[in-house]
């Protein structure tokens, strides 16, 4: 596989794993970066932003726990998967 086929599945994963955990995904479009939210959500407190070239996410400091508790499984996820493609 090239490095764009294995950071396109890396980032196919973490899309299904962040919906397995409850969340919708938005993109902007930009090819940058999403943003996983739940249903419901009010603000952007309430939502992960997930850079696709880093691979890696982003909340706010003042984010719930559980938006922290969230992000840090997707980037263990994530990580997990660039190991597995890091050989």
């Amino acid at each position: 596989m090239t490095k764009k086929e294995i950071k396109s599945a890396i980032n196919k994963a973490v899309y299904q794993y962040a919906e397995s955990l409850g969340y919708n995904m938005s993109d902007d479009n930009d090819g940058s970066s999403v943003t996983f939210y739940k249903d419901g959500y009010t603000k952007a407190d309430d939502t992960i932003e997930y850079h696709r070239s880093y691979q890696e996410t982003c909340v706010l400091n003042w984010a719930s726990d559980e938006i922290k508790a969230d992000a840090e499984l997707i980037d263990a996820f994530a990580n997990e998967q660039k190991r597995m493609y890091d050989k």
